[in-house]
């Protein structure tokens, strides 16, 4: 009996690895949020990520970044494209 337990969780360990994915992202991006949220924040010091989420736009994935200055006075709207990593575009707004 303890041979056929010891033999089902060698198995279920073995074959765990194949359906752990790290990088794992939503849809077609090789760009996680984690990743876009840094991109997004190299030009704006001082500031936090206040939200983060994935959207189409012409046919491209975008993560779509909001980010809040240090005294909350302004926000800023910066796309990064989910393939490549580059700044779309970064918009400002007055609260």
């Amino acid at each position: 009996m303890k041979f056929v337990s010891l033999l089902a969780l060698s198995l279920i360990v073995s074959f765990s690895p194949l359906q752990a994915t790290p990088r794992a992202s939503k849809g077609d991006s090789k760009i996680t949020k984690n990743e876009a949220e840094h991109i997004a924040l190299k030009n704006h010091r001082g500031a936090r990520v206040t939200a983060a989420k994935l959207e189409k736009l012409g046919g491209k994935s975008v993560w779509v970044i909001e980010v809040s200055g240090p005294k909350a006075d302004r926000t800023c709207q910066v796309s990064v494209d989910a393939m490549s990593g580059r700044v779309i575009s970064d918009k400002k707004s007055g609260r």
